[in-house]
């Protein structure tokens, strides 16, 4: 059986390391063919070609389809091969076929980038009162639900319990147990703002803002923040929004040092 398999050899090319937003773009295109597709294929989406077969899979509907256009496919591919060479990626047969699947490593970068893909569908289906959008998340993988979920909770964004209760209707048990303790969550915020000191306050008001910055100038902010550590200009990761006289302050942690770090928006 073995010798009937497709072969394949990986070849990085001499590169030597790749910057933290490819490896993210390339797990996201990588998400739409585990255990389905391949190297090549995954090459062809984020070269954005109109290849048949892809086109027929309609897998120019990802959303990092062209995300390297204008890089050649022998160039995307060897960036992919030094994706699997360092552990993001694998290759897994069915039948005579390599096909790619997710390392934990991968996995755990990758269940963030579509968690917060999910979070902003979410937020604008809310918004414009599409509550079918939660059929999509149905049967979706379990942890990244559970973050997609946490993510929730921390915007405490009210706006969002009405969906939640039409996600709710159509889950399985522990999903629906998951969604209805967010729910509660939201509620007990909204009902009991003036908790102990040494507890976490989430703001509607100040999320309200944040949220309704878009979705570019806020990455943007994110990634525009003063460590006084590290003496540099750092991203901002694991923070709230709170409230200001003159507008509002994320509150979080440096990206590269974990220390405190804060951004005032007016």
């Amino acid at each position: 059986m073995g010798k009937n398999r497709v072969t394949y050899e990986l070849n990085a090319n001499g590169i030597k390391s790749l910057p933290t937003n490819e490896i993210k773009v390339i797990l996201r295109g990588a998400d739409d063919l585990i255990m389905s597709g391949g190297r090549a294929m995954l090459a062809k989406i984020l070269a954005g070609s109109k290849d048949k077969k892809l086109l027929e899979l309609e897998l120019n509907y990802s959303p990092v389809y062209g995300a390297f256009n204008g890089v050649s496919q022998k160039e995307i591919l060897a960036k992919i091969d030094w994706m699997i060479i360092h552990h993001y990626l694998a290759i897994e047969y069915n039948g005579r076929l390599p096909l790619l699947v997710f390392t934990d490593k991968g996995w755990d970068i990758e269940r963030e980038t579509y968690a917060n893909e999910l979070m902003e569908k979410l937020l604008t289906a809310a918004e414009n009162r599409t509550y079918e959008f939660v059929e999509t998340l149905k049967d979706r993988n379990r942890g990244l639900i559970l973050l997609l979920l946490d993510k929730i909770a921390e915007s405490g964004n009210k706006e969002l319990i009405t969906i939640l209760d039409a996600w709710q209707m159509i889950e399985v048990k522990k999903v629906r147990t998951n969604i209805h303790e967010v729910i509660a969550l939201l509620e007990k915020v909204e009902d009991e703002p003036n908790i102990n000191d040494n507890q976490e306050v989430i703001s509607f008001s100040a999320n309200k803002k944040w949220l309704s910055i878009p979705i570019e100038t806020r990455r943007k902010l994110e990634r525009n923040v003063w460590c006084v550590s590290c003496g540099d200009v750092v991203q901002i990761e694991r923070y709230t929004v709170k409230d200001l006289s003159t507008g509002i302050v994320l509150e979080g942690k440096c990206k590269k040092c974990g220390r405190d770090v804060a951004r005032v928006i007016d």
